[in-house]
């Protein structure tokens, strides 16, 4: 099992949400969370297409955050947000970060958990994603593979540590800053959109290793997760 001791602090975080059952269930940013010299500050990205396309798929806020949406809001914003995921004085907290391939000795920041682990809950179609942003070599991270279900690749030639690489698609019609994750040279999803542009970068300018470090989920909805490294290339690759 790989074990990550060092996360970076993001300097903000996006609030995605999905649309619910009965739809073509797509995810969209709807809003931010960020950190400045008053503290924390959520807003809706309200001229944003991708928040009028949530408007028209049934998105209306985030609960906690009702009265407007073109507003800031300040009040308790982390600790709203902290209501998703268990608080750090359960006993089983170590087995939470075991779970998201933390180390039980990391020292991770409240905010940086939230975007590490998505802060998921079962059955509202939200979550925070960390973008990434400024984030350079090295970094270690751990994401989902996204849309893997579409890809009409079997479960039975994937395995836990095999290699993963990544590849950009500068000619995708529909996201031309998508990048796909491949095992074995077969494509088996892509780098979630929010975090497209970090790996576009990474690929430029470093090396990732990564490699299959979990697969669970249901038959239907498998889900796989990637855990990789982000680090300068290497002298002879970079003169070759």
């Amino acid at each position: 099992m790989n074990l990550i001791n060092n996360i970076n602090m993001p300097n903000r975080l996006l609030l995605v949400w999905q649309s619910p059952e009965g739809t073509e269930r797509n995810r969209f940013v709807v809003g931010e969370v960020c950190l400045d010299e008053k503290g924390y500050v959520f807003r809706y990205l309200v001229d944003t297409e991708q928040f009028n396309n949530a408007c028209t798929e049934g998105f209306v806020c985030y609960p906690a955050f009702r009265k407007t949406t073109s507003q800031e809001y300040r009040d308790g914003v982390l600790e709203t947000f902290l209501r998703r995921i268990p608080p750090r004085k359960r006993g089983d907290f170590g087995k939470y970060l075991q779970q998201w391939r933390l180390a039980a000795e990391i020292e991770i920041s409240d905010f940086a958990l939230l975007g590490h682990t998505g802060a998921k809950l079962p059955n509202d179609g939200f979550s925070l994603i960390n973008p990434f942003d400024n984030v350079d070599a090295p970094h270690e991270f751990y994401i989902e593979v996204a849309g893997f279900r579409y890809q009409g690749v079997s479960l039975e030639g994937i395995a836990e540590k095999m290699i993963v690489d990544f590849v950009s698609e500068p000619d995708n019609q529909i996201d031309p800053n998508a990048v796909r994750v491949e095992v074995a040279g077969q494509k088996i999803g892509y780098v979630n959109k929010t975090q497209s542009a970090a790996f576009n970068r990474w690929l430029q300018h470093y090396s990732i290793t990564a490699c299959i470090e979990r697969i669970n989920g249901s038959t239907d909805r498998p889900l796989i997760y990637v855990y990789g490294r982000v680090d300068f290339i290497a002298i002879e690759k970079a003169v070759a």
